[in-house]
């Protein structure tokens, strides 16, 4: 057989075992030729081919074997192949024949015939304690053949992989150099807004935001191809060494000293804006001693970003979304993010940090990704922050949804 064999693949360890089983046979039982042959998977028909012949062979030289029909033996193979003897060796005997005591045994796995061993000598039958014997032999090679099938599986789905992440790569690549071009043309509109209007103007706030959103959106698109598109494709990658969050590309456990009004403001600003087109009403309520915090100031403003855009978001028209802030009687600052939404279900709340999971929201006509809690949760655990969920939450007078209340703690400066 040829090595290369398209129907058939082999590796050097594979026939390296084979090689050593059938000197076991040349030298422990005087096996005169042994034969292996595998099952041709890809054949329409059941079909046997030879992989290696001892001692006419080795494993690194494959001899010019004849067609299997041709081969003497081959009168054996449906019977040995029978699904009512796989397990039984067939024994033959050839009286004129150069080696009259033949042996065949089927190589099985798991009820699976993977080929068959073949064996003869000259001088005395097969004893039932030497077949005992041979039947190891078979289920050693049986097993290596089943293990190398796999591996060859797990390689074939790895190179599909490869291949399919390489695609992946180049289309995200494309889509961040072409993401740019209208990025920078609504940042150029929003300045040339700013420099026309007036401080008083109505529409002055709104392209403050729409500036200061552009730059966030440049914020997250520039440490995204810090961390993937810089790493050299030959350096490996862990679990421990990859970030959660793609956006935060530092050591998001190294926390700074933040001022938490100054993260909050531009942000109550911003969802004003998107809530107007609800007619949404975003309330603020401010009572601290101190308005320092421990903290990683990008994870905490995309956790709050979130939590006011999922308010909004799942609150009906004219309702009403309020953030408190507050500290404690201990070292810890407060923030509450209520709504007069729909609320969440109890069957989903245990649920709802999940990645993807939008529970009865799956059906409902409000879109979404199932995402922006998960995001939420994973950093608020990496920077000690506790996050806490009220939900039916009637915080109004005849409040006629369930509503909702996210509770955040975070750690106060103490220095």
């Amino acid at each position: 057989m040829n090595k290369d064999d398209e129907n058939i693949k082999i590796s050097d360890e594979f026939l390296q075992l084979c090689h050593s089983q059938l000197n076991l046979l040349f030298t422990q039982f005087f096996a005169q030729e042994s034969v292996i042959y595998l099952t041709d998977s890809q054949a329409e028909e059941p079909k046997l081919i030879p992989i290696l012949v001892y001692p006419n062979s080795s494993s690194h030289h494959f001899p010019s074997l004849p067609p299997l029909q041709e081969n003497p033996w081959e009168d054996s193979f449906s019977d040995a192949l029978d699904e009512k003897k796989n397990s039984e060796p067939l024994i033959n005997y050839y009286p004129n024949s150069h080696a009259p005591h033949q042996l065949i045994l089927p190589l099985i796995y798991q009820n699976i015939v993977l080929g068959l061993l073949a064996t003869t000598r000259k001088n005395s039958p097969w004893q039932p304690t030497e077949i005992l014997q041979i039947k190891e032999i078979t289920n050693t090679i049986a097993i290596a053949r089943i293990l190398e099938q796999k591996q060859q599986i797990t390689v074939e789905k790895l190179s599909q992989l490869q291949k399919f992440r390489q695609l992946e790569s180049d289309h995200l690549d494309d889509f961040l150099h072409q993401l740019r071009n209208p990025l920078t043309a609504i940042r150029t509109f929003a300045k040339l807004l700013l420099k026309r209007l007036f401080v008083d103007d109505p529409n002055y706030s709104t392209s403050q935001s729409i500036y200061r959103e552009s730059d966030r959106i440049k914020e997250l698109i520039a440490d995204f191809s810090e961390q993937w598109q810089g790493k050299n494709e030959e350096e490996i990658f862990t679990l421990d060494t990859l970030h959660t969050s793609f956006f935060l590309t530092e050591n998001i456990e190294n926390l700074e000293v933040v001022n938490i009004i100054n993260v909050i403001k531009p942000m109550l600003e911003n969802i004003r804006i998107i809530a107007e087109e609800k007619n949404i009403q975003v309330l603020e309520k401010i009572n601290i001693d101190t308005e320092f915090i421990l903290t990683n100031k990008k994870a905490l403003r995309e956790i709050i970003n979130n939590l006011l855009d999922n308010a909004v978001k799942y609150t009906p028209n004219n309702g009403k979304v309020r953030i408190e802030i507050e500290q404690n009687k201990g070292d810890k600052i407060i923030v509450k993010i209520a709504d007069t939404g729909y609320g969440i279900p109890l069957e989903d709340q245990t649920h709802i940090f999940e990645r993807h999971y939008r529970g009865s929201q799956i059906n409902g006509n409000i879109s979404g990704t199932g995402l922006g809690l998960a995001i939420v949760k994973e950093l608020a655990d990496k920077i000690n922050i506790k996050i806490k969920l009220i939900s039916p939450f009637q915080w109004l007078e005849n409040q006629v949804d369930n509503g909702t209340e996210f509770i955040l703690e975070i750690p106060i400066n103490t220095d």
